[in-house]
């Protein structure tokens, strides 16, 4: 009776943790769709900037703010939270944004039949528990934060020294910076804080 006990209450944890990675799985395709929908609107009105005549360093600082967000949106498919980093993924899978490995990772734990014995199911789910956990704090590290700083700077610095429009660059960096920050901060943190919660 007790090993029973002991038992459910491992199943339990268990379905508690693939809740907690289907939520992790739903809130990260949506901080995906959030983020792809803003730098398109965004791109499609600085592409309008760049095709209309104007100044040439007013076109030139408008490009320079259409490559920064091209490149922030190209940066999406090398988020960390897409869980690509040690996995073997074709092409097709890649550009694939909404696709991702976590999610068939999931299906195979939800089927109880994959597994020889409650424990190495149990084993499994908290391991990609801890693995979506340091996903989730890789994307909003400093590293993270100091990368997304560095390329705003450059780009800015662009269009200060070749498009020679200081007043834009200045005025770029400071929205570009705030932005960027706080978009890492709206990164997905379920599994992180899940952790962090278990270890209280």
């Amino acid at each position: 009776m007790a090993y029973q006990g002991i038992a459910s209450v491992g199943d339990v944890k268990t379905q508690d943790t693939i809740a907690t990675l289907g939520k992790s799985i739903d809130k990260t395709i949506g901080y995906f769709t959030g983020t792809w929908i803003f730098y398109m609107v965004l791109i499609s009105f600085f592409i309008f900037l760049v095709l209309t005549p104007d100044k040439p360093e007013v076109r030139g600082a408008n490009t320079g703010i259409l490559i920064l967000l091209c490149l922030a949106f190209l940066g999406l498919w090398t988020s960390p939270l897409r869980g690509l980093k040690g996995e073997k993924v074709g092409a097709g899978r890649f550009l694939n944004l909404f696709q991702l490995p976590l999610t068939d990772k999931l299906n195979e734990l939800r089927d109880a039949g994959n597994w020889g014995s409650k424990e190495e199911r149990s084993r499994y789910a908290r391991e990609l528990l801890e693995h979506q956990a340091e996903l989730e704090k890789e994307a909003r590290s400093p590293k993270t934060r100091l990368i997304s700083l560095i390329v705003i700077t450059v780009i800015n610095l662009l269009i200060w020294l070749v498009w020679k429009n200081l007043t834009v660059a200045l005025i770029n960096q400071v929205i570009a910076t705030v932005v960027s920050q706080v978009h890492i901060s709206l990164a997905p943190s379920v599994c992180l804080k899940a952790i962090e919660h278990r270890d209280d």
